[in-house]
């Protein structure tokens, strides 16, 4: 057997293993301590990986999407599993997988070293539910919720978040709106904007298709279409957008034309971001709570793997709410 300086590879890695370096004698504990500290052994996570079938690491997969992590939306997705999984034996790793491939056939459990998977835009990463549904490790998905996969979803009830935004527009005499809407591709931004139209239509009230502009979740994009949807729609009293980072364009936008929020449009968001509420003026919105949903995939994927044979359909929906601030104009 090897050794570094009378002591044994082997023995320098009990040493370096919490579970095991108390059962090492206190004098040889003393000169392995030396040894380490000396020449800078660390443990080789992915040697220790190959020897064992758990790895105690969790899988974050997001599909790359244009300024990924200048948005809210994806940073608190890892604050919130980061929180919960602090207080675990398990950490964490970041899967970015870029655009333009499937991964239908990728065994995250070997090329990853993962016991586990929480999935973000799960349809950015596989083909169909059928490949989804014959993944080898445990796994989680957040939001994009579909119930006809057999899978374990932790979502928000977007089509509710879009119903809440219809009503209280309504309530407060809207009957001219518009809405920015976030990319095709996106599930929660079709649930919002179907929860939104419903309302309208029990109103009575048909959205015109020239009235919903996709601006694709993102500020500047939704500052160029601004102009274009108001000069276009002057009666236009209020605009509805389907994540916060759009509505601070419409502000921006606004503002440039010389037009007031609320006295000449009303502006309504959606998530509840930091900015929410430090713009002037400043944005009602929906909230979702993005970080507590993280913590809560975080807790069903642990207990998931606590019994991995268990594949049955479970869901947990978080319902989101209104937070009224200065941003909506009542109109009488």
């Amino acid at each position: 057997m090897a050794k570094k300086a009378g002591v044994s590879v082997a023995t320098i890695s009990r040493a370096m293993a919490s579970h095991t370096r108390g059962k090492i004698a206190p004098q040889t504990l003393k000169r392995v301590d030396g040894l380490i500290k000396k020449h800078g052994y660390t443990t080789n996570l992915a040697a220790k990986q190959l020897r064992q079938s758990v790895t105690k690491t969790i899988g974050i997969v997001f599909p790359y999407v244009p300024g990924i992590f200048y948005s809210e939306y994806y940073t608190h997705v890892l604050a919130g599993a980061t929180e919960f999984l602090i207080d675990t034996d398990y950490r964490f790793k970041i899967v970015l997988l870029k655009e333009g491939a499937w991964w239908d056939d990728y065994n995250f459990r070997v090329g990853e070293g993962v016991d586990g998977l929480m999935i973000v835009h799960w349809f950015k990463v596989f083909s169909s539910q059928a490949v989804l549904e014959k993944i080898k490790i445990p796994y989680v998905l957040i939001n994009d919720f579909d119930p006809r996969i057999n899978a374990q979803f932790v979502a928000a009830d977007q089509a509710l978040g879009g119903r809440l935004a219809a009503e209280y527009l309504y309530k407060n005499g809207h009957r001219q709106m518009a809405v920015l809407a976030g990319p095709a591709w996106s599930m929660d931004n079709r649930m919002r904007l179907e929860g939104f139209i419903d309302i309208l239509k029990d109103q009575g009230i048909i959205l015109d298709a020239d009235l919903v502009k996709d601006a694709g979740f993102l500020e500047q994009r939704a500052y160029e279409v601004t102009a274009n949807l108001i000069n276009k729609n002057k009666d236009i009293t209020a605009i509805f957008c389907c994540n916060d980072q759009m509505a601070f364009g419409v502000l921006r936008c606004l503002k440039k034309l010389g037009l007031e929020c609320p006295k000449d449009i009303s502006v309504l968001g959606y998530d509840d971001e930091l900015g929410a509420s430090l713009c002037t003026p400043s944005l009602t919105t929906i909230r979702v709570d993005i970080a507590a949903l993280a913590g809560q995939a975080a807790k069903t994927l642990l207990e998931r793997l606590k019994n991995p044979r268990n594949k049955s359909h479970q869901e947990i929906i978080l319902n989101p709410e209104l937070i009224e601030r200065q941003s909506v104009k009542k109109i009488n």
